[in-house]
């Protein structure tokens, strides 16, 4: 995600830009739907149970929104199947980067195993590998959380995976 200051006042106020790395597409969803709530056309994007028709004006001033923070792979993607309507590119959207499809089950099943954490916090090595762990899930993929631990404890160096996973392993046992 980029962020750019637009001095003109069009576009997304906060240059919330989507780069096209999917590996960050559900925080840029979610900041961008923050941004839609602000600008009244959230329940575009996600709409109520009790809604019975959709706005096409407030569709396409939508539509229109969302195409400010997309970068030109992305846009490319949605104006085909979807120009002005800003619900269904979203979902375009959501399809690509966070699809079922087996093109992207494959990559995710790729990932786990060659997590290595290099020169990086801990913190940060977990949630890369939570992040693709979930993204299995929620490609409804069947992955036990043994295999995960494991994977996981596979990619830390040495020195770290003993003592670290024995404190772990001690403070599960006493809660």
């Amino acid at each position: 995600m980029a962020t750019v200051q637009n001095p003109t006042g069009y576009g997304p106020r906060r240059g919330l830009i989507f780069d096209g790395d999917e590996n960050k597409y559900e925080l840029w969803e979610v900041k961008f739907l923050g941004y839609m709530r602000l600008q009244k056309l959230y329940n575009i994007f996600i709409p109520s149970s009790s809604e019975r028709e959709l706005d096409e004006a407030k569709n396409a001033d939508a539509f229109a929104e969302l195409v400010q923070c997309l970068d030109d792979r992305s846009l490319t993607l949605v104006i085909r199947e979807a120009k002005d309507n800003g619900r269904k590119a979203l979902t375009v959207l959501r399809e690509h980067y966070q699809g079922k499809g087996k093109p992207r089950i494959i990559s995710l099943y790729t990932e786990l195993p060659s997590l290595k954490a290099e020169n990086e916090i801990i913190t940060d090595y977990i949630i890369r590998a939570e992040t693709a762990a979930t993204a299995l899930k929620a490609a409804e993929e069947v992955i036990s959380d043994g295999l995960l631990i494991a994977m996981v404890l596979k990619g830390l160096p040495n020195a770290y995976k003993l003592k670290h996973f024995l404190r772990w392993l001690f403070n599960e046992k006493t809660r």
